[in-house]
């Protein structure tokens, strides 16, 4: 048996292009690993059967499962199988990309628990097939990406710490219909940062908590906040609590804001905690780290 830390993600950068004709948009984005996590574990099955547990009963855990598809891809042509049990604690459809770190996470203990010789270029092309966020999952830390999501590039927070609050409104939001809400709306008319992201980019790193603090955007949070008001009071409430800056993760609707230390996410955390607000911190997470 393996036991494995699925890890979420935010976005802190998020900029939707054009459709492609493919259906799926040209996107720039900065994703970081955060050390909120999911507790996977793997076990053998003699024979080639997959079975998929999971705690909660909104993940569906048959045929129709993208973890068994996962399974089923990395698994074929042998004769034997895997039993994968999930305890989710990251919020669903909430744009903190719980599904697809699960999908990755289980590819990686599946190849290890096995020990399947699986090179990094064949995974990568596996977890691309899979969803345009799963490459990011193999990779994770602090990640630039282009295309689809799938263009991955390594960026350096260096020594910097940095700490968030997140807060879930308790409610999901379909990735499909938001991508569909920003086609219908004038995306022209989105306020992005004033400074463009190539600087960092070019010097593959972050230099400063208040120079990261200009980058932070999301095309999808005007569109978001005029659907869903209580997103604006959210980010509302944690920039009158001190953040640095507030925005969504992926497509919503969770919020995050980013605080200026430990102490002040802390104390941010203690005023508004409830099931759905979490303090967090980014992490560079190194392959050994997803398994406990």
């Amino acid at each position: 048996m393996i036991k494995l830390r699925s890890y979420a993600k935010i976005n802190l950068y998020l900029d939707v292009g054009e459709k492609l004709n493919n259906g799926y948009h040209c996107i720039e984005t900065i994703f970081q690993t955060i050390n909120l996590f999911d507790e996977i574990k793997i076990e053998k099955i003699d024979k080639p059967i997959y079975h998929i547990e999971c705690n909660n009963p909104e993940i569906p855990v048959d045929k129709t499962s993208i973890v068994y598809r996962a399974i089923e891809i990395i698994m074929k042509g042998k004769n034997y199988g895997v039993a994968v049990y999930i305890n989710k604690k990251i919020p669903i459809a909430a744009g903190l990309g719980g599904g697809s770190s699960n999908v990755a996470t289980v590819l990686l203990g599946i190849s290890k628990l096995y020990k399947l010789d699986v090179n990094s270029k064949k995974m990568q092309s596996i977890a691309t097939s899979l969803g345009m966020d799963v490459p990011f999952f193999l990779e994770r830390g602090t990640v630039y990406a282009i295309g689809r999501g799938e263009i991955l590039s390594p960026l350096d927070l260096g020594d910097m710490p940095l700490h968030l609050i997140l807060v879930n409104p308790g409610f999901e939001i379909s990735t499909k219909w938001a991508y569909q809400a920003f086609d219908k709306a004038n995306a022209d008319n989105f306020k992005k940062p004033y400074i463009g992201i190539m600087k960092m980019i070019e010097t593959k790193s972050i230099v400063s908590l208040p120079e990261l603090s200009k980058y932070i955007y999301n095309s999808f949070d005007s569109i978001i906040c005029k659907q869903y008001p209580i997103i604006k009071e959210i980010k509302d409430t944690l920039f009158e609590s001190g953040a640095i800056s507030a925005t969504i993760s992926g497509s919503g609707p969770t919020v995050y804001g980013v605080m200026e230390n430990r102490s002040k996410a802390n104390e941010v955390y203690n005023k508004m905690k409830n099931k759905f607000t979490f303090v967090c911190r980014a992490m560079t997470v190194k392959a050994r780290e997803i398994y406990v």
